[in-house]
């Protein structure tokens, strides 16, 4: 399977060669010339087209994306983009592949990058990611971190304990905090956001035997106070839904991620990855 970057260049170079062989091959007079300025702006499209000249995000410096929901059907209405499909990732998943990234953990990225280095990473820990994420992951053989918070423990959406370990177990699947219940924490007291973050340290502990190194942001939502309180729960990392890519050493407990929406064509999605831009 061919990148997109190799197939754009032979698809220009066929272009090229088309119109040159258009220019030998057509009598000179008016068929030539325009068919000489047909051929010249379907390569100058081609060429200008915006999006290829952003320049791709240095191959030293991991590429941290961020999903959540992979189902066909949108999982929670109000946020569309929070619910990628199968056929989408799966593709997103090859095209990178086809191009050159390997596959990281948060925490193996931030410990050892590889070059071309990509990051999935699924945040909420909905059960669709045990059902529909897993499955690829195995098929694709690729590793993920999926953060996760307590909810699975009384409600059938997320993912449960047993779920987890299973997941983990593979291999596959590093786990993080996202707090107990989901809460913004830059939106709560010093307290709650401590007790949030305490018991899902906890949980996670139990469930998998060991104390999880990176954590996610709910929404988001930090600020210096919060930072704190995950650095003293023992997180080593922790990632964020800034805009502004910034590289790991920097500072490790702002990490930031880029978006994979839903609705977007597989190119479209590979760009946005590689490119680092939101909008192309």
């Amino acid at each position: 399977m061919k990148s997109y970057e190799t197939k754009f260049a032979l698809l220009t170079i066929a272009a090229l060669g088309l119109l040159a062989v258009g220019q030998l091959a057509l009598p000179a007079g008016g068929w030539r010339v325009a068919y000489l300025i047909t051929w010249v702006a379907i390569v100058l499209t081609g060429l200008l087209w915006r999006p290829w000249w952003f320049r791709r995000v240095r191959k030293d410096l991991p590429i941290f994306l961020m999903l959540h929901s992979v189902a066909d059907e949108i999982v929670v209405e109000d946020v569309p983009n929070n619910t990628v499909r199968p056929a989408e990732l799966r593709t997103l998943i090859r095209d990178l592949k086809a191009a050159g990234y390997v596959f990281q953990t948060v925490s193996d990225a931030c410990r050892t990058p590889r070059k071309r280095s990509v990051v999935l990473t699924f945040d909420d820990g909905y059960a669709d990611n045990y059902t529909n994420l897993f499955p690829i992951i195995r098929e694709e053989n690729v590793c993920v971190t999926c953060f996760v918070t307590n909810r699975g423990m009384q409600d059938e959406a997320f993912l449960t304990a047993d779920q987890i370990r299973t997941m983990s177990a593979s291999g596959l699947v590093e786990f993080g905090g996202h707090t107990a219940t989901h809460t913004v924490l830059n939106t709560v007291s010093l307290d709650v956001a401590t007790r949030e973050v305490k018991e899902n340290v906890a949980w996670l502990k139990e469930v998998l035997g060991v104390a999880p190194k990176a954590f996610a942001y709910p929404c988001g939502g930090y600020n210096d106070n919060v930072t704190a309180i995950v650095k003293r729960a023992g997180y080593l990392y922790a990632v964020t839904m800034d805009k502004k890519m910034r590289p790991v050493a920097e500072d490790p407990y702002r990490i930031h991620r880029q978006i994979i929406p839903r609705d977007k064509t597989p190119l479209q999605n590979y760009l946005i990855a590689t490119r680092g831009r939101y909008r192309l």
